[in-house]
């Protein structure tokens, strides 16, 4: 059985949520745990700056970084499904962070591995981002 594509959309858009509300919002931990809960556990992603970042260096960041960029608002754009089957489905779409300092993007291309106990039967297997404009 494929995954299926409105379960992918809506989990991408989902995942984004919580992290602007971890680092746009005080006091929400649980957006954290939810954003963590989401990764694989062999989870890695090439960054803007063209580092590997993996799983647990990535949590851990992420965990000092709470309400580090108060006001930020994602928005999840142009997104095209590339590929879903049984095992696999990736994605590309443009990122844009909205902070009062203005907005920056990212081009980013994922893969999402199906997990049926996960939210919306996905989990984040690797990410790879690309500055891009907004």
């Amino acid at each position: 059985m494929t995954i299926n594509h409105d379960a992918l959309v809506d989990e991408i858009h989902t995942l984004h949520a919580d992290l602007a509300s971890w680092l746009g919002t005080p006091d929400s931990a649980d957006a954290l745990e939810r954003f963590i809960a989401q990764t694989h556990p062999d989870f890695s992603m090439v960054n803007v700056d063209g580092g590997v970042v993996r799983r647990e260096s990535l949590c851990e960041g992420l965990r000092s970084a709470g309400h580090a960029a108060p006001g930020l608002t994602i928005d999840i754009v142009d997104l095209e499904v590339l590929h879903t089957s049984a095992e696999s489905a990736v994605a590309r779409f443009k990122e844009i962070h909205h902070t009062p300092h203005g907005p920056t993007a990212r081009l980013t291309t994922a893969l999402l591995l199906p997990a049926p106990a996960a939210r919306n039967g996905l989990l984040w297997r690797t990410v790879h981002e690309t500055p891009t404009t907004p």
